[in-house]
């Protein structure tokens, strides 16, 4: 199958309706759900339905995250929302499958979105929102270069108590600073 971006362990690829049940099985554990602020179970409908919304390229722009080695599904990626008179997305990516975690598999699909981002689709700024009780993902997102903007106080229910959003961004010159330290490195 065809890929659209590659790096040395990952390749990224539009979905296809053949991964709808890989993709389902990967999205039902219900504890990494809560931790993307997922509520729902994904019914059938619900996989058609982000089938469909993956295809069009409008508003968004999605990709599975591939384990080159073994070409299983290992998570998702994708930017959302684009607006490009602002030159604006929000950001999201999920590693689903716990066996590639703490291993930079998301700092190897983050790697490739962002390049992707700011130099081929001229994105100007990203944003994404984490449930602050996600503290991985909170150090994740720090760590490539997103900053704290703001709260969304009270914005997610789980387990009968409420938690904030904690609303991030990372602007193209911000983006484009750490790339350039890195590739001194």
């Amino acid at each position: 199958m065809s890929y659209f971006m590659e790096s040395d362990r990952i390749k990224l690829r539009p979905v296809q309706r053949d991964d709808l049940k890989e993709l389902a099985e990967l999205m039902s554990d219900r504890e990494i759900g809560v931790l993307s602020g997922e509520v729902y179970p994904m019914t059938e409908k619900e996989m058609d339905d982000f089938y469909d919304r993956c295809q069009k390229i409008d508003d968004r722009i999605w990709f599975l995250v591939i384990d080159k080695e073994t070409d299983s599904i290992i998570g998702e990626t994708g930017f959302l929302r684009i607006f490009m008179p602002w030159r604006t997305t929000d950001y999201s990516l999920m590693i689903w499958n716990r066996k590639y975690w703490n291993k930079g598999y998301g700092k190897e699909t983050a790697k490739l979105m962002l390049e992707y981002g700011f130099n081929s689709l001229n994105i100007h700024r990203m944003a994404i929102g984490v449930v602050e009780f996600n503290e991985r993902g909170l150090r994740f997102w720090k760590s490539i270069g997103f900053r704290e903007e703001g709260k969304q106080k009270d914005g997610y229910f789980h387990n009968g108590k409420y938690s904030d959003f904690i609303m991030m961004y990372l602007l193209e010159e911000e983006y484009r600073v750490l790339n350039d330290n890195s590739n001194k490195e």
